[in-house]
């Protein structure tokens, strides 16, 4: 065997945790190694792809070091639903335009309920490059219609249409601000936190009352999406609220509400944001840190002390807090 299919044996190998060093050697493949590899490809059966299309997603989640859009672009297209989700879900900072057209035919046509949510979920990427002037508009408008008519598809599974919501909301046009209503007030309370997470995207005023009430939710999903669309908006009548929400008895909620107020900004947040530090453990140390970080950004505020604590010795505070040096990146 040569050496790059011995490699190949040994990613296959087992059944636990592909072993990582040798997915670095699937990387950028191209020319006569991305035709061993699909070669060898078409030989295993669907559980051994899916686990290393699997371990390849994690990796390109925790490494910038690494691309293997190569075998996710390729992979879309296989008979087994896992594959083609995780491809999906692979190809996250890929976009290229050419992407679109196949994604929108599987958004339209795929068999499978679990891919379909994937793609709706990973067409979002290209409404946000639209509303930032990245892509085209009339590409943006397509990509957008074909949201609203998943949205509206009779039959359609809950959870594709809620993926196509929150993709659409980054557009805000007068349908999608009436779709994202309309998801608000459905039975289904899924539905409504998709409908939240889409006010936040689509960053208008509109629902400031809805998200308002909503911080104050009994479900801690729900909490968790109306703090983070109250960063995204900026909604500066959150902050008292937000306020209680460091101290939620879900974790997940406390480090969104810090999140949010570090995007809120301003001298009120930055108040709640060190009265907590004082009695904050590490990990809402680090947190909070990062929000005062964010604030001190957007306020323009560099190279100098950004916070004073009362009981709190300036040698414990960060590095970049204490004298602007190791600023956090």
């Amino acid at each position: 065997m040569s050496s790059f299919q011995e490699i190949l044996a040994k990613i296959y190998a087992g059944t636990g945790a592909v072993p990582v060093a040798h997915l670095y050697e699937l990387s950028d493949l191209s020319g006569s190694k991305l035709d061993a590899f699909w070669a060898d490809w078409e030989t295993r059966p669907a559980f051994q792809r899916r686990r290393l299309i699997t371990a390849l997603v994690e990796l390109a989640e925790a490494s910038f070091q690494v691309n293997f859009d190569a075998i996710f672009i390729q992979s879309m297209g296989d008979p087994d639903e896992g594959v083609r989700a995780a491809s999906v879900d692979g190809l996250w900072e890929n976009e290229q335009v050419h992407l679109i057209a196949p994604l929108l035919s599987m958004l339209r046509a795929d068999p499978s309920p679990r891919v379909r949510e994937a793609v709706a979920a990973s067409l979002g990427r290209f409404v946000l490059a639209g509303e930032l002037e990245k892509l085209d508009a009339s590409i943006q408008q397509r990509i957008v219609a074909e949201l609203l008519a998943t949205i509206h598809r009779a039959g359609e599974s809950v959870d594709v249409r809620r993926r196509a919501i929150e993709s659409a909301s980054y557009a805000a046009t007068p349908p999608v601000l009436e779709a994202i209503e309309l998801a608000y007030y459905d039975e289904d309370e899924a539905m409504r936190r998709s409908a939240v997470l889409g006010m936040g995207r689509s960053c208008d005023p509109r629902w400031a009352s809805i998200l308002l009430t909503e911080l104050e939710s009994h479900s801690p999903a729900m909490r968790y999406e109306a703090a983070l669309a109250s960063g995204e908006m900026m909604l500066r009548e959150a902050v008292p609220l937000l306020a209680r929400l460091i101290n939620d008895p879900d974790r997940q909620v406390c480090d969104v509400a810090v999140w949010a107020l570090g995007q809120i900004g301003g001298a009120e947040a930055k108040q709640v944001l060190l009265d907590a530090l004082e009695d904050a453990d590490e990990d809402l140390q680090i947190a909070i840190d990062e929000a005062l970080a964010e604030l001190a950004l957007s306020g323009g505020e560099t190279n100098f002390v950004l916070y004073e604590v009362e009981g709190i010795p300036e040698d414990d505070l960060p590095a970049w807090a204490a004298g602007g040096e190791g600023w956090p990146e």
